[in-house]
């Protein structure tokens, strides 16, 4: 059974973001898996993701004939839904001999934006070679020609090693079957690991069995950059995993006491909790990229953080002791400050000037425009009766209506947190 039984999970396809980054154009990208981890299901909620988007594909199939996949993308998302875009979607089981060549034609053919392959240790060569190594690289090239010359991604499924610790394997990019590293220059490699299916599993905050939590893994310079997915082992469908993104204030950093406290009382959900850069236009950029990329169901942001997240259209938001004009405040606090929590990259302090102060002044001036309906429903904030620093409650309500005043200061504590901010969070997620 998957977390979606277990907790009623809002569930949220894989995004347009993650689709993009990960698979980007003319570029040749391998996504690895062991035996069962979920490879041609992943293709499969791939392909159907790209149709409702509305884009071609062409999934060559060399393992599973069409109908069957056809049966497969029905379980994923309902016959009538399959109906709808199964337009974009062409699916061709070629079962042997499937090369670059055949695959060449059918593209020019059909015009897909993307193609799938399904896998490459089933895939031949454009010429008869003796040996499986040497044919095995030219494989690789000939793919990544295609790539080139279609300017489209192409991202071909791999078999990984069975290796002793199934734990750690993911770890590096060197266990792709038959496909040595130096055979794999200027590719993108990605890879699929479900902990749950060796009976190691993931773990909420509680201590609770996270199950279908799967990690995807990017490797960037033989470094993994992870993001979770769910795995919904009834219709084998893949979706982003439940998120809330948190967003700090002024002079502290994702390590903040509230993200941490945060993830410990919504544990069904990763808590995204980036450091802001202080560039104020840089952290918005972020916080937007971010958004489209993880598409979190729930935002909350605590001072400055709360400037940013109101910023943030579309998406469920809760102000905490919004710092509408935090610039007013950096006036006050020229000169060099040390960060409270400490960063991923390494900083320690950063300096307040005037410049900066203008960039946030700048940002503020613009920040209540474009403001939907959508917006105004679903934005709420929560005002410390006690707060001495900032005081945002009347310029809140001249554009939104969802306003609660409780006990407390403008920073929070883990009884707010807990009293006050979770509950608040957990009815506007079930809405």
């Amino acid at each position: 059974m998957s977390i979606i039984e277990k907790e009623q999970t809002i569930i949220t396809m894989i995004t347009k973001k993650f689709i993009e980054k990960t698979f980007p154009k003319g570029k040749l990208t391998l996504v690895g898996a062991r035996p069962a981890m979920g490879k041609t299901s992943f293709a499969i909620s791939l392909a159907v993701n790209l149709a409702k988007l509305n884009k071609r594909c062409i999934y060559f199939s060399a393992e599973m004939e069409e109908q069957q996949l056809v049966e497969r993308c029905k379980r994923q998302v309902g016959i009538e839904e399959y109906n709808a875009i199964a337009g974009n979607i062409t699916v061709d089981d070629t079962l042997e001999g499937l090369n670059t060549t055949y695959m060449r034609k059918q593209t020019e053919l059909y015009q897909p934006d993307y193609i799938i392959v399904d896998y490459i240790q089933l895939m031949s060569s454009n010429n008869q070679l003796s040996d499986r190594n040497t044919e095995m690289q030219a494989i690789v090239q000939e793919l990544k020609t295609l790539a080139s010359d279609c300017n489209i991604p192409i991202i071909v499924l791999s078999q990984l090693n069975r290796c002793q610790d199934d734990t750690s394997y993911f770890l590096t990019p060197n266990n792709f079957r038959e496909l040595p590293l130096d055979y794999l220059e200027d590719i993108n490699l990605t890879c699929i690991h479900r902990g749950d299916y060796f009976r190691k599993y993931e773990y909420d905050s509680n201590g609770k069995v996270i199950y279908g939590k799967t990690k995807f893994i990017t490797y960037h310079d033989n470094s993994p950059e992870i993001i979770h997915l769910l795995f919904n082992n009834e219709t084998t469908e893949f979706y982003m995993f439940p998120s809330v993104m948190y967003i700090h204030g002024l002079s502290s950093s994702g390590a903040s006491s509230t993200a941490v406290n945060l993830r410990k009382l919504l544990p069904q959900y990763d808590v995204l909790s980036p450091d802001l850069p202080i560039q104020p236009q840089e952290a918005l950029t972020m916080l937007k990229e971010l958004c489209e990329l993880y598409n979190p169901e729930l935002i909350i942001g605590t001072s400055m953080g709360g400037m940013f997240a109101q910023q943030l259209r579309g998406y469920k938001k809760i102000l905490i002791n919004p710092a509408f004009h935090v610039s007013e405040f950096m006036r006050t606090q020229l000169g060099v400050h040390d960060f409270l929590n400490q960063r991923k990259n390494g900083e320690t302090k950063y300096e307040i000037t005037s410049e900066l102060c203008d960039s946030y002044q700048l940002i503020e001036a613009n920040q209540f425009a474009n403001i939907t309906e959508f917006d105004i429903k679903n934005t709420y904030a929560l005002f410390g009766a006690q707060d001495t620093l900032v005081h945002g409650y009347d310029e809140y309500i001249d554009y939104y209506r969802n306003a609660m005043w409780f006990e407390g200061e403008h920073r929070l504590n883990l009884e707010v947190i807990k009293n006050i901010v979770v509950p608040l969070a957990q009815i506007i997620l079930a809405l």
